[in-house]
C-alpha cells in the first residue's frame, strides 16, 4: 500500500468523522436543549414531571462533551497557555515549543485512553445500571473512551504536523490534519 493511498484512506476517514460528529453535535445540542424545556414545562406548567428525562439528557450531555473535546484536539483549540511561544520570535522556536506542548498532551492522551479503557472494560464486566432507568452505565462511560481513542489520534496527527514544521522551520497553522 502506498504512502498516497494511505493518506488519502486517513482523509476520507476524516472527514466521515468530522461530518459525522458535527451533525451528532448538533443533534445532541439540540435533544438537550428540547429535553431541558420538555422538564421545566411538564415538572413547574403541568407538575407531573417525567421519570428518567434528566438521565437522558445527562446521557446525550456527556458524548456532546466528549464528542467537542475530539474537535478541541483535531482543531488544537483547546484552552491553553502560550506564554512560552510569546517569549521566542522565531518560526522554528514557537514551532518546537507547540510541538512540545503536544508530545506532552499526547503523553496525556495515552494516560487517558489507557484508564478509560480500564475503567470501561470493568465496568462492563460488572454489568452496572443507571439508578433511573437501568441503562448499562457503560452507555455513558463508553463516551469517555470513545472520546480519549481519538483525541489520542488526534494528538498524534498534530505532534507530527507540529514536529515537521519545527524540523523544516516553517510556520504550521493549527487544525485539521498533517
Amino acid at each position: 500500500m502506498s504512502l498516497k493511498t494511505i493518506n488519502r484512506v486517513f482523509t476520507v476517514t476524516d472527514h466521515f468523522i468530522d461530518k459525522g460528529a458535527s451533525a451528532l453535535i448538533i443533534i445532541g445540542g439540540v435533544l438537550v436543549a428540547l429535553t431541558v424545556v420538555l422538564q421545566v414545562v411538564l415538572r413547574y406548567i403541568f407538575k407531573v414531571p417525567l421519570f428518567g428525562l434528566e438521565e437522558f439528557s445527562r446521557l446525550i450531555a456527556v458524548w456532546v462533551y466528549f464528542l467537542g473535546a475530539i474537535f478541541g484536539t483535531k482543531w488544537d483549540s483547546h484552552v491553553q497557555g502560550d506564554v512560552a511561544g510569546r517569549l521566542f520570535r522565531t518560526g522554528r522556536s514557537r514551532a518546537v515549543i507547540k510541538a512540545l506542548a503536544w508530545i506532552i498532551s499526547l503523553l496525556v492522551c495515552f494516560l487517558f485512553l489507557y484508564h478509560s479503557a480500564t475503567y470501561s472494560i470493568w465496568l462492563y464486566g460488572t454489568g452496572e445500571r443507571t439508578t433511573g432507568l437501568w441503562w448499562p452505565r457503560i452507555y455513558s462511560v463508553g463516551s469517555m473512551l470513545f472520546g480519549a481513542f481519538f483525541m489520542t489520534i488526534y494528538s498524534i496527527a498534530n505532534v507530527i504536523k507540529y514536529s515537521g514544521a519545527a524540523i523544516s522551520g516553517q510556520k504550521s497553522t493549527p487544525g485539521g490534519t498533517p
